[in-house]
């Protein structure tokens, strides 16, 4: 069983270096968003053809864990590509499922359209790091920053823009959501789907990369 390790978007895949290793025995393939690092891109950039990617690069049976917008990828492929994958875990996808919560983020997706959405995304990625490691954290902003403009705003703009509710309806396969940041509310979320469950690192000020500031408790968490 492999264990299908995607990062989020501008982000690479040595931030999962802190877990990777908890998964041994099984092995454990990292890959990359579609316009990030080696990947090429695909037009156009949406959470499909971008899940669509992915797909070819996963083996059939694999565990899938996605951080944020890898996550909401995952999501995707889970949906267009029944029983590729035999569990997906989620760590804090942009994946809200109440209405107040969709508004804001159906707001923030306006942000993207205008001039100075890079202004935008910036203060989003630093205001979600958290408390730990500040250097690390501007390591991890730098990365963002520096990805192409071309795979970051059209695919942030399609997650940003996403209605999550009817995808997580009809999962057929075991998932589970971390949260660590995200506005997401997890009584909701576990009541859409039975095979839908959920842990919450909230307490721990671990920010929006918890496989970086805490992955103990995301090992835990997952392994639980």
């Amino acid at each position: 069983m492999t264990v299908v390790l995607v990062p989020g978007i501008g982000c690479a895949p040595w931030q999962f270096d802190r877990v990777a290793p908890g998964f041994a025995p099984e092995p454990v393939r990292r890959l990359e968003l579609p316009g990030h690092g080696a990947e090429a891109a695909v037009v156009p950039v949406t959470l499909e053809t971008v899940a669509d990617r992915l797909a070819e690069q996963v083996p059939t049976g694999s565990v899938l864990v996605g951080h944020s917008t890898g996550g909401v990828a995952g999501l995707v492929l889970a949906a267009r590509h029944p029983g590729l994958l035999s569990r997906l875990v989620l760590l804090d996808a942009n994946l809200p499922v109440t209405e107040d919560a969709l508004q804001r983020k159906a707001s923030r997706a306006e942000a993207v359209l205008r001039p100075d959405w890079r202004r935008t995304l910036e203060a989003s990625m630093r205001s979600s790091w958290g408390p730990h490691d500040a250097a690390l954290g501007e390591d991890v902003v730098a990365g963002v920053l520096a990805t192409d403009p071309a795979a970051v705003r059209p695919l942030w703009h399609a997650v940003l823009a996403l209605d999550p509710r009817p995808v997580l309806a009809g999962l057929d396969v075991p998932t589970l959501y971390v949260r660590s940041s995200r506005d997401v509310d997890l009584t909701v979320l576990r009541g859409l789907n039975p095979l839908v469950d959920a842990v919450d690192l909230g307490d721990l000020g671990a920010g929006h990369w918890p496989h970086l500031t805490v992955p103990e408790d995301v090992l835990e968490a997952i392994g639980r």
